[in-house]
């Protein structure tokens, strides 16, 4: 249950950092690196979710 909640967690933290509104704020300069860093978090932990439910749902 506890790898289910970190997934989760890392997918909503991706998903965070994709939204964060950084325009008119001196990091705006980072906006191409923190969209990069959520689309690959996005990715990495959503891709894990999938295989962990797969692997879950094979082993039953």
């Amino acid at each position: 249950m506890n790898k289910w909640v970190s997934l989760t967690g890392g997918l909503l933290g991706g998903y965070a950092l994709l939204k964060a509104p950084l325009d008119g704020t001196f990091l705006n300069g980072l906006n191409p690196l923190v969209d990069g860093i959520g689309l690959i978090a996005m990715l990495v932990f959503s891709g894990a979710l999938i295989y962990s439910g797969v692997r879950d749902w094979f082993q039953r």
